[in-house]
């Protein structure tokens, strides 16, 4: 009897297996792979959207901006749209500017942690250093037959690749960058600024004073990190911000020296140092570390900012303030741009062809790409035509932002922003002039432990310094010794050496 009942459970197992084996043949789904053109692929793309809800990719954006309370919101409106074109889940999250984002993002790449998307730069979450570490997937295949390629074009790809390769995917945006300041609406209307008067930073200066004078709770200039009158100063760095080595940004020669020793430097850390005894500065400068937030205080008269057509519009989304732009230095194109806001897909990536396929569509579909930009219509956002739109009074999302990724060319047109907009940053990219190191990649390998100690010697010193906290001579005298100490020549006589070589193999 026992062996009559194991013959017949032995029969219902095979029956089973038989049935799931048959039921698994009937819904194999290939997975899409990177953008070829070809018929297989479109047989392919169209399985894959037919694929049932409960075989949902998570796919997992991480970008840089202020946190969005309902940031929820915008990836499940962005997991709806997506689910007859690439079927995932969305997972979005911003992290804060600078020194939030970075320490956030490096320690899931280091990992291998399962991350798809993820925003990258010469400045936040450092792209030449995480890609070189192996960190990043190889797009240069994904590109290859791509609409990215097209629409960024091969130029401004070819001036973010590593070794010809590209790693992470550009925005579509200004190529050039000059810097200038925004100064509160309000306050230039009551003080009377004669804009176009303002061709130097010592051209506010009287307004400094009638602002710190006649405004009790404003700082007349907002300084802090970097993010200060050090811009003005424009150096065309060789690797981050934060390590010796940059050319002048004129091209009026091929030397790489220490930018910090400069005398144009010099001369402007004493110069912020008056402004900050005179109280010009917060006295709170050296240790404030979110730009951002304490702009949107609206307790501060002027900011230093990179600019582009219509940033003062721009910036109002982001700061919900008025303010009014004035340029000081003028356009150029560098590195700073082809490395200053890309996409990458870490290592860590299990489905790579989504994850492309997503962000190819920041490139190419209107309504992704305002959705991560401007909110959901009716709620965020209300529509005053087919490309204007008007912020409804909300505070659960304002991204904005939108040159952080894609195709901005795309953006709809806020209602108090110009609408030939695209077109005069069209002709504004025309204007930049090309700096002689643009296309550069300086490969650290051979100095790795240098600017590790050189980093934290300039980590140490320069907010102190850069935001007139202390009297810049024996504080620079003792900042020189550490840097020389770490290895600051060997590291610029190392880029030299590598940037001459560079120019003799280019023929620039």
């Amino acid at each position: 009897m026992k062996s009559v009942k194991r013959c017949f459970s032995l029969v219902l197992v095979l029956v089973f297996a038989l049935t799931v084996a048959l039921a698994g043949c009937g819904s194999k789904t290939e997975q899409p792979a990177a953008s070829t053109g070809t018929k297989t692929e479109a047989k392919n793309e169209a399985k894959a959207e037919a694929k049932p809800a409960s075989d949902q990719t998570e796919l997992t954006f991480y970008c840089v901006a202020d946190s969005q309370p309902e940031m929820q919101k915008i990836a499940d409106a962005a997991t709806e749209y997506l689910k007859d074109k690439l079927n995932v889940k969305v997972k979005a999250e911003n992290f804060g500017w600078g020194d939030t984002y970075t320490p956030k993002i490096n320690p899931m790449l280091a990992s291998g942690q399962n991350v798809d998307v993820v925003f990258t730069s010469n400045w936040a979450a450092n792209y030449r250093v995480n890609a070189n570490a192996g960190y990043f997937t190889d797009l240069t295949p994904y590109l290859k037959n791509s609409k990215i390629k097209e629409i960024v074009g091969e130029d401004f790809l070819k001036g973010s690749a590593i070794n010809g390769k590209n790693y992470a995917v550009p925005t579509n945006k200004e190529k050039v960058h000059n810097w200038g300041f925004l100064i509160k609406k309000d306050l230039a209307e009551k003080y009377k600024v004669d804009v176009k008067a303002i061709k130097k930073m010592e051209d506010l200066e009287p307004y400094f004073e009638k602002v710190k004078a006649g405004e009790p709770g404003v700082t007349p200039l907002l300084s802090l990190q970097m993010d200060g009158p050090y811009h003005f100063l424009d150096w065309d760095n060789i690797s981050d911000d934060d390590i010796p080595g940059a050319l002048y940004p004129d091209n009026r020669d091929t030397k790489i020296i220490n930018q910090f020793e400069a005398p144009e430097t010099v001369a402007l850390y004493k110069k912020v140092r008056e402004y900050y005894k005179k109280g010009w500065i917060h006295p709170d400068a050296a240790t404030q570390d979110n730009f951002s937030e304490e702009m949107k205080t609206g307790k501060y008269f002027a900011t230093v900012q990179p600019l582009k057509p219509g940033k003062a519009e721009e910036m109002k989304l982001s700061t919900n303030l008025d303010w009014v732009q004035i340029d000081i230095t003028k356009p150029v194109m560098t590195n700073r741009e082809t490395t200053g806001a890309l996409l990458a897909i870490p290592a860590g990536c299990k489905n790579p062809d989504k994850a492309f396929k997503f962000i190819e569509m920041l490139y190419t579909d209107k309504f992704l790409k305002n959705l991560f930009v401007y909110g959901i219509e009716g709620q965020h956002y209300t529509k005053v035509s087919e490309n204007v739109v008007k912020l409804t009074d909300n505070k659960g999302y304002r991204a904005g932002n939108g040159w952080r990724f894609g195709d901005q060319f795309i953006d709809h047109l806020l209602d108090n922003e110009d609408p030939q907009k695209w077109e005069k940053f069209k002709a504004y990219n025309a204007a930049g002039t090309p700096l002689k190191s643009l296309g550069f990649a300086f490969d650290n390998k051979n100095v790795e432990n240098e600017i590790g100690a050189v980093k934290n010697v300039v980590q140490k010193y320069y907010k102190q310094i850069f935001n007139g906290a202390v009297d810049p001579e024996p504080a620079l005298k003792k900042w020189s010794g550490e840097m020389k100490a770490a290895g600051a020549e060997k590291v610029v006589a190392e880029m030299q050496k590598q940037y001459d070589a560079w120019l003799k193999a280019t023929g620039k």
